[in-house]
């Protein structure tokens, strides 16, 4: 996960803020998913992680381009 974090940090995106998204993230793979994203907080990538305490909600961690 911190390799993967480093090539986001090099590629220019700052980590912004972590929320919770109704949907489910499988556990075998702890460090997730990573999407593009383009929205209301700008331009970059989100990681989906699982939440160990819900299957109905994963966490979404957005890593930004700074303006």
């Amino acid at each position: 996960m911190k390799n993967e974090i480093n090539k986001l940090s090099t590629a220019g995106l700052k980590y912004s803020h972590t929320s919770l998204k109704r949907g489910y993230v499988s556990r075998k793979n702890p460090e997730g998913e990573f999407v593009p994203y383009n929205g209301r907080f700008g331009k970059g990538v989100k990681q989906l992680t699982p939440n160990w305490n819900s299957t109905k909600y994963c966490f979404v961690a957005y890593y930004l381009e700074e303006v």
